[in-house]
């Protein structure tokens, strides 16, 4: 069970916290008109937030190559993702020993090798 976090229990410390809160002011009809034209388009994509768990040096490496890309880290991660997931969709997975097999067939380019 979770930790009290300072919530209400009983039907006294609920009537104190309503009590308690603020609302702001309804928007006059300018700001409202404002609002309701940066929403998106309607059938737009929508985008949920998804909280993960990083080391910190793993963070720091996809941060590092984020800037070096020139693009936020969610959109690298993002990216990274749909690349993952598309070569899963489209992939035709083969066994180790299948690609091994396959690698020990493939001749050396150039330069001596001993046989």
């Amino acid at each position: 069970m979770s930790e009290d976090q300072g919530l209400p229990r009983t039907p006294d410390e609920v009537r104190e916290f309503m009590d308690g809160l603020t609302f702001e002011p309804a928007p006059t009809p300018e700001r409202e008109k404002e609002l309701l034209e940066s929403l998106p388009e309607p059938g737009s994509p929508v985008m949920v937030v998804r909280s993960i768990r990083l080391p910190v040096d793993l963070h720091e490496r996809v941060k590092k190559v984020a800037e070096k890309r020139g693009v936020p880290t969610t959109t690298l991660i993002r990216e990274w993702i749909e690349v993952e997931l598309s070569a899963l969709e489209n992939d035709q997975p083969i066994s180790r020993a299948d690609a091994l097999r396959a690698l020990a067939s493939l001749r050396p380019v150039g330069g001596n090798h001993a046989a």
